[in-house]
């Protein structure tokens, strides 16, 4: 395998990464959506908020879980080009920035971790609590 097919490996697995995270991204805005109808109407039985509650974590569970498959995705390129300057091959000198930027090496392989960078993990808990607040407070009554 050579850096060139690395990197086109990397890049096909992040365009298909790419296109869950728009479906999951969409699910989301959709789960969103489902709880500001719930709250508006404003006599939304428990059911409903226990459902809507529920689409709406396992959409964000799904899109948490793809920005994990983008961080493997990234890490294995690094992993492979690591495995590759290590069996003797020439490494460009950006594919040596993309294994020093990565920490990678040839003896470590990557896993998939579902807690991703602080960023993304702030993005994810912030975007759950205003879907449960959306449904779970109830909006004032001023009527």
């Amino acid at each position: 395998m050579t850096e060139n097919d690395i990197f086109q490996i990397m890049f096909a697995g992040l365009q298909t990464q790419g296109l869950f995270l728009i479906g999951f991204a969409f699910l989301t805005w959709f789960a969103g959506r489902c709880a500001v109808v719930a709250n508006e109407s404003g006599n939304a039985n428990i059911v409903s908020k226990i459902v809507t509650s529920a689409f709406a974590l396992s959409s964000l569970w799904y899109l948490n879980m793809q920005f994990s498959y983008v961080s493997l995705v990234l890490n294995n390129a690094a992993h492979n080009l690591a495995v590759l300057k290590d069996s003797g091959s020439e490494v460009s000198g950006f594919g040596q920035n993309f294994i020093e930027t990565y920490n990678a090496s040839s003896s470590e392989v990557p896993s998939i971790s579902l807690i991703n960078e602080p960023i993304a993990v702030i993005l994810v808990a912030s975007i759950a609590l205003i879907l449960l607040s959306a449904i779970w407070i109830s909006k004032p009554n001023n009527e």
